[in-house]
């Protein structure tokens, strides 16, 4: 049989991919720890968490997400307490999100600033850009995107509530929510 074409092409595409993913997460894990730790040289009592999972989560995903659209981060459980404790301390009125796009995949760091209490809580994750359209529908209706901390067994540790346009920064620039919303 005549051979045309490489066979393994494909392989090294995917390869290539994962390890551009892998070093995506690196860099954001990186990018993490130099924001946490600039942050308590400014005197802000800061807790950074690496979640272990992170999803664009629409209303299509079942009825239990119709309050809880959104970005999911999923805390280790050995941050959750650490979590819990900054998230009941603050207000956090303000955020500044850090965005990075690989392969599919949307790479994020998302600060959620107390400057009353001082308290910064910093998130990293990486979700799949191809669920965003969806989340934005759900925010669009609701003039609301929200993002969850929530442990692996799913108990929500905090929610916090991005109005209007100030979820931008949240999401890729050149997503369209999908099918009709209301204005």
């Amino acid at each position: 049989m005549v051979r045309i074409g490489n066979d393994d092409s494909a392989e090294r595409v995917e390869r290539v991919s994962t390890n551009a993913v892998k070093d995506a997460w690196a860099q954001t894990t990186d990018e993490l720890e130099v924001l946490a730790e600039q942050r308590r040289e400014n005197g802000w009592d800061t807790v950074a968490v690496p979640a272990i999972q992170t999803a664009a989560v629409s209303r299509d995903a079942g009825p239990k997400h119709n309050e809880r659209f959104g970005i999911v981060f999923v805390v280790p459980d050995n941050y959750a307490d650490s979590f819990s404790e900054a998230f009941e301390r603050g207000e956090f009125p303000r955020f500044q999100a850090y965005r990075n796009e690989v392969s599919g995949a949307v790479f994020l760091v998302v600060e959620y600033l107390d400057p009353d209490t001082e308290t910064a809580i910093l998130l990293a994750g990486q979700y799949e850009r191809r669920h965003v359209g969806g989340m934005l529908s759900a925010a669009a209706d609701e003039g609301v995107l929200y993002t969850h901390a929530k442990t692996l067994n799913g108990t929500i540790l905090g929610s916090f509530e991005h109005e209007g346009d100030e979820y931008e920064p949240l999401v890729p620039e050149t997503i369209e929510p999908i099918g009709d919303t209301s204005e």
